[in-house]
Formats: structure tokens, sequence, C-alpha cells
């Protein structure tokens, strides 16, 4: 039977995974637009390197202080309430700047958004787990990143040519449409989303700091750095160098959007990859390709080269989010995934709010392309630090 009785009456049937990966299209190409849009828009407005680099360690603020807080909420209460709070919280600061289009509140809009975006994610990743075991949840999670790497392509293409038809400021109003549209998916599917849950007993002495004690915990959590600070960095310097070499919003989407295709590519070959190799062996040969292709990006400023090196640089990084949040899960101790996913994306804003800063000034006073170079070099050295020994 679809639906089963009870004394209190009739369950509706759990939420699927298809159901998950329409709403979170909807809302993930909102907010990957927008933060094209912001780079872009804060670059007519006249930012410098440096604004551009504290623009995205603003989005990471909030992430860093409440990514483990909200682990521990999705833990304890389950995923329902944070997910429709994080996706609204989210909306405002996406449609914000269309109120008052100016540097300043760009920064306030970015915090905002980041601070939506953390709450719904990590409800939404421990929400994914929870539908499958084994090889079920590595196809959950699989589809998940897959329809991320379809909403990183709508997205970034989608504001582009907004921009280019429309302006800016009409295009946050573009985007948050987008972004209501999917909290009214998600609220027509609250009642099949799990509302509380349970909370295991936590064993006495129990902290934070244990999960990262653990070897392998700790590997995942580095690795996981690794990649998302090459993904965030990418995402904000490729738009500043497609506009300092001259390249329109459309030219420059459609530059993103070949990342993002190789990203939906190299996900759906991901389970034939991690049958042939480990995930972790997976993980290291992907982010060391990455590496490379960062390297070639000053070279060039043809928009197809461009297109074709990001292509490959898509097809690293994009593994590198699922397999981390795979291992994540595995290695975390029961009861606690939440808490590790959460613990995962604090320590990769912690990242996000320091490198991109600091990469800020460095392509302020030595131009883009240090920028690009030193970004290969954290990856390859954090990478090759976080692989996995041999006994």
């Amino acid at each position: 039977m679809a639906e089963k009785s009870t004394a209190a009456g009739l369950v509706p049937r759990l939420i699927t995974i298809y159901q998950i990966m329409f709403v979170v299209l909807l809302w993930n190409s909102a907010y990957k637009g927008v933060r094209v849009l912001n780079t872009l828009y804060a670059l007519e407005l006249g930012a410098t390197p440096l604004h551009i680099g504290l623009l995205l360690a603003t989005y990471g603020v909030f992430p860093l202080l409440l990514a483990v807080l909200a682990g521990r909420i999705a833990d304890r209460y389950g995923s329902r309430i944070p997910i429709i709070a994080g996706m609204v919280v989210c909306t405002v600061g996406v449609v914000l700047p269309w109120f008052a289009p100016t540097l300043p509140l760009l920064f306030i809009a970015a915090a905002i958004t980041g601070l939506g975006f953390i709450l719904g994610q990590v409800a939404f990743q421990s929400l994914v787990g929870t539908l499958g075991d084994g090889m079920a949840r590595t196809k959950n999670f699989n589809n998940y990143a897959l329809i991320v790497a379809v909403a990183d392509f709508v997205g970034p293409v989608f504001a582009g040519f907004a921009i280019d038809h429309a302006g800016h400021v009409s295009t946050y109003l573009f985007l948050g449409l987008l972004s209501t549209t999917s909290i009214i998916a998600i609220i027509a599917l609250a009642k099949r989303v799990p509302r509380h849950r349970k909370p295991a007993p936590a064993p006495a002495g129990q902290r934070m700091i244990d999960l990262f004690r653990d070897a392998d915990m700790r590997r995942v959590l580095i690795a996981g750095a690794v990649v998302m600070t090459g993904i965030d960095l990418f995402q904000l310097y490729i738009p500043l160098y497609g506009h300092q070499i001259g390249l329109s919003a459309s030219a420059i989407g459609m530059v993103l959007g070949a990342a993002a295709a190789a990203t939906f590519l190299s996900r759906a070959l991901l389970p034939l990859l991690v049958r042939r190799h480990s995930e972790e062996k997976t993980l290291l040969y992907a982010l060391f390709l990455a590496a490379a292709m960062f390297t070639l990006i000053p070279f060039f400023t043809s928009a197809f080269v461009l297109a074709a090196i990001c292509f490959a640089l898509g097809l690293g990084m994009g593994l590198g989010q699922p397999l981390t949040v795979i291992l994540c899960y595995r290695y975390s101790p029961a009861g606690r995934s939440g808490e590790s996913l959460g613990l995962r994306i604090a320590i990769n804003n912690a990242m996000h709010v320091v490198v991109p800063a600091l990469f800020g000034a460095i392509g302020a006073v030595f131009g883009l392309a240090p920028v690009f170079w030193a970004n290969a070099g954290v990856i390859a050295a954090g990478n090759w630090y976080a692989r996995k020994r041999s006994d």
C-alpha cells in the first residue's frame, strides 16, 4: 500500500529522492545564479579584486559559525523545519539587492543568502542520507550531486543571459521568483518530510573534536575543504577574469556552464568509477586533474579555449563534492551524521572566509594569474596530504 494506517490516521508517503532533486534544482539554480550576478554587478559598481574576495568570504561567515549547529538540529528534530526556514531566508538574500542596488547591500545580501543556504543544505544532505543504506545511499547522494551539477549550469547561464537582456537589477527579481517557486514546491511536499526524529542518546564524553581526531574522518574533512575552496574560487575568479579580458556576461555564463556540464557528466559516471576504483583513489586522481587545469587558465583569453579548459576542470572538481559527502557520511559515528556533515561544511567555510580575502589581496597586488596558480597548489598539496595511506 502507498500509505500506512496508524492510530493517528494516515501517514503520507516519505519524500522521494526525485522530489528532493526537483526542489533542489530550483533552489540551487537561484543560489548559484545570484553568486555570479553579485560578482558581476559588484564589478559594475566599481569593486576591486579585494572587494570581490571579501564578498565571497561573506557567504561563508554564517556557514562557518552555524554549520555544526545546523547539523545537530537536523539530527535531533529532522529536516523539515530547517529546510523550509533555510530556503525562505536564502530567498530573502537573493532578492534584497533588487530593492536597493548598492555595493554595501551586496555584502548584506551575501551574508543572508549564506545563512539560509547552510540551514537548508545540511538538512537536505542529512535527509538524503536517511532514504537508503549501502549502495542505495550512494546512489541517492550521487543523484543529489547530479542535480546540483545541473543547477551549477542553469544558474550561471540563466543569470548571464538575463543580465545581457534585462540588466543586473532585474535579474535579481527573476532569480527571486525561481527561488520562491522552490519554496512553494517544498511546502507542497512538507508532509512527506519527517518532522521529528527520536534522537539517539549520545555516549558520555562525546565531543565535536573527537570527529576530527578520527584519522579517516580527518582525511575526508581536509579533502572536503580543498574541494570547496577550489569550487568557490573558480566560481568567483572566472567571472572576474572574464570581465578583465572583455568577455560578455553571456560568454562568462557559458564558460561556467561548460564546467557545470562536465560536473554532471563526471557525476553520472561516478558509480562506474567507484566500482573500478575506491572512492579515495577516484578522489585523488580527480583533484590532481583539477589542479592541472587551474594552472592553464591565465594563459588563454579565448572563450572557447577557456570553456574547454573549464570542462576538463569540471570533470575533476565535479567528483569531489559527492565523494567527500559519501565518505563523511560513511565514517560518521552512529547518530552523528548531521553533525559530521555540518563539521565538514564548517571547516570548508573557515577556508572560504580566510582564503578568498587572502587571494583577493593577492589578485589586487599581483594580478589574477597568481590566484589561479596558488589555488592549484592548494588543491594539489591538500589532496596529497589527505590521500588514503596504505596499511
